[in-house]
């Protein structure tokens, strides 16, 4: 990255976006590394243990994916401002993980939904059957996403961090902050 002239100083909002970024990237690298650490994509796992590797991949996916919505304020992470450009392949992994967030991970939108459904009967002179549901349980990511987007989140946090000690230089002030949720402020 160049050395960025900060002429103007982002608005309070746009700060605390930047800001939380980070932890919103170090949140997802984490729960990344923790996949990769506990999980080898080619051997088989039971039921419980795949769904402890989803709990990582939906957090990372989740905390990936926070900065770039937008808030209630309107307020969401500009690239722009931290001089970050994609390249076509990462564009296209944030475009696919912000799909998986926004219709599979935070939302249960049903023309994602991954499901079958039989019935067994039951031996018994009244002839009941019972529904058995059986769901997708694998990951959503391939390994090549998964290390695709540790490189990703790895160029993000280094630009944001960049960013904000160039930002520090000429508007040290901003820095000299403790910000509370606001539901604790009363």
């Amino acid at each position: 990255m160049n050395e960025m002239d900060i002429t103007h100083p982002p608005s309070a909002e746009q700060f605390h976006r930047t800001v939380y970024a980070i932890w919103d990237f170090q949140q997802a690298l984490s729960a990344l590394i923790f996949l990769l650490e506990e999980c080898d994509l080619s051997s088989k796992y039971t039921k419980a243990q795949i769904r402890r590797f989803k709990c990582y991949e939906s957090q990372a996916i989740i905390s990936f994916c926070r900065p770039f919505a937008q808030s209630k304020n309107g307020s969401q992470l500009s690239l722009k401002r931290i001089q970050v450009t994609l390249g076509a392949d990462e564009s296209r992994l944030k475009k696919d993980v912000l799909h998986l967030r926004n219709k599979i991970i935070a939302h249960s939108d049903s023309e994602e939904m991954h499901y079958k459904g039989v019935l067994i009967g039951i031996e018994d002179p009244l002839e009941l059957k019972a529904p058995l549901l059986i769901f997708d349980e694998g990951l959503h990511l391939s390994l090549n996403q998964i290390q695709n987007l540790e490189l990703l989140l790895r160029k993000l946090i280094s630009a944001i961090t960049e960013y904000t000690f160039i930002l520090c230089k000429s508007y040290p002030e901003l820095f000299e902050t403790y910000k509370i949720p606001a539901s604790r402020s009363n």
